[in-house]
């Protein structure tokens, strides 16, 4: 029997919300270790194998041990040569961590061959042990595509053996940087509409403005600007109405909500009413546009007089006009208009990855790395400056623009890369240069 259609298989917030677990565990119970990817400076024309092979940094990341019961492989083994040390290990470290944190780096480099994963021949430096392993085989298929994707490296690593090899890892500690990352995903709007309205004059004053058109897609409350023949008419436009019902009131409370981002971030009571029967009244919140959700507000009642509202929820898709104030009546109108700032314009053209990509108004660049149309979202990676919401992103290469709705920092710069720092004070521990050979026996 074929597999229902009704359900779906790997939707992106699934695999989202795997991948933050993996993350997780890695981080409740894994270790820091150094990533120290080997750059080819030589390879063999025929056999394209490396000739000359140099470690100039290393990345700190998070990873699991597998081993519990000590070392794999031989252990030391009694040669003609000496005492030979075979150990081996098997570390799991997360694949968007890697991306992150790695390889957005060694893609800059073209010294680093297929940066794009943990690659056979680098090193991993184990803070636990103080030694360095090398990568052996990197498996990525396990676990086997859970919900259509994989999350994790399974790196399998045996114990380095020195032979002269060269780089700013075994000279000098003064250049193993740490680079720092900020993962940032942008999600866009499809072009919106502006909202209008009409206002209502009565001995040259305004008395009203009926919203004639909601409009659509607004990332922040639309500003209103009153022309006409008179002077002084101001009003504030709202995304969301909220009213108490319930009862029978000796007066109505007002409320006003701030909506930033399509969410109800905080309320505003500017007249609590009075003569609320408290068991009955209850808060009505205007609908959010389609495909949103309601917020969820809970109301505290002093009296009969409403003193304070909890929000549990602030929802999401509030991006159209659903209430005019009108803060200041004017003087001198026969006629008037009200104009509302205008709605983003939407996603104009397709990007290429990987592109720069800069805003409009702030200058900001980033290096964009994924973005999908269909769902309106793009993923953006070491950024300078911050964008702005509304602001126009504009591709580098492709010419493709794309109105700023809203941001979700699925990961946010971890506080140990983000002040760009070097490994300095913690060289002496990773290598003994006072050793001939740093990789020797004790």
């Amino acid at each position: 029997m074929a597999r229902t259609t009704y359900f779906t298989h790997g939707t992106r917030n699934e695999q989202f919300l795997l991948q933050n677990i993996v993350e997780e565990h890695l981080k409740m119970f894994g270790m820091d270790v150094l990533y120290c990817p080997r750059e080819i400076m030589l390879s063999d024309g025929v056999f394209n194998e490396e000739v000359i092979g140099e470690f100039n940094d290393a990345y700190l990341i998070e990873a699991y041990m597998e081993n519990y019961d000590g070392f794999q492989g031989g252990g030391d083994l009694l040669t003609k040569f000496g005492v030979a040390q075979t150990d081996e290990i098997t570390m799991i470290i997360s694949q968007q961590r890697f991306s992150d944190l790695i390889s957005q780096f060694l893609l800059l480099d073209k010294d680093y061959k297929v940066a794009e994963r943990p690659q056979e021949g680098d090193l991993i430096y184990l803070p636990l042990t103080s030694n360095y392993f090398e990568i052996k085989f990197v498996e990525h298929e396990e676990p086997f595509y859970q919900l259509g994707k994989g999350y994790v490296y399974k790196l399998r690593a045996e114990l380095f053996e020195y032979s002269d090899e060269k780089g700013d890892l075994f000279d000098s500690d003064e250049d193993l940087v740490d680079y720092g990352y900020t993962v940032k995903h942008y999600y866009l709007t499809t072009a919106g509409t502006n909202a209008s309205g009409n206002p209502v004059v009565s001995n040259g004053s305004l008395t009203n403005i009926f919203i004639q058109d909601n409009g659509s897609s607004y990332n922040e409350t639309p500003l209103v600007t009153i022309s006409g023949d008179g002077t002084g008419a101001t009003a504030e436009a709202f995304l969301t109405n909220i009213t108490v019902s319930g009862g029978s009131p000796t007066s109505s409370a007002v409320i006003r909500s701030v909506v930033k981002e399509g969410q109800i971030r905080s309320v505003n009571i500017v007249d609590g009413g009075s003569g609320y029967d408290e068991d009955r009244a209850t808060l009505n919140v205007s609908a959010p546009d389609s495909g949103g959700i309601a917020a969820t507000l809970v109301p505290t009642f002093t009296n009969g007089t409403l003193t304070g509202i909890n929000i549990l929820s602030g929802g999401s898709g509030y991006k159209s006009v659903r209430l005019i104030d009108i803060t200041n009546a004017g003087s001198g109108y026969t006629s008037a208009t009200a104009a509302f700032t205008a709605a983003p314009s939407g996603i104009t053209g397709a990007f290429t990855v990987p592109e720069t990509v800069t805003g409009a108004t702030t200058g900001a660049t980033a290096n964009l790395v994924e973005w999908d149309a269909q769902e309106g979202w793009i993923k953006l990676k070491t950024p300078t400056g911050t964008f702005a919401i509304g602001e126009l992103i504009i591709g580098s290469e492709s010419g493709a623009q794309i109105v700023l709705d809203s941001r979700n920092e699925q990961a946010t710069a971890d506080p140990k890369y983000s002040e760009s720092v070097t490994f300095e004070s913690l060289g002496d521990d990773i290598i003994d240069f006072s050793e001939g050979n740093p990789f020797g026996m004790v």
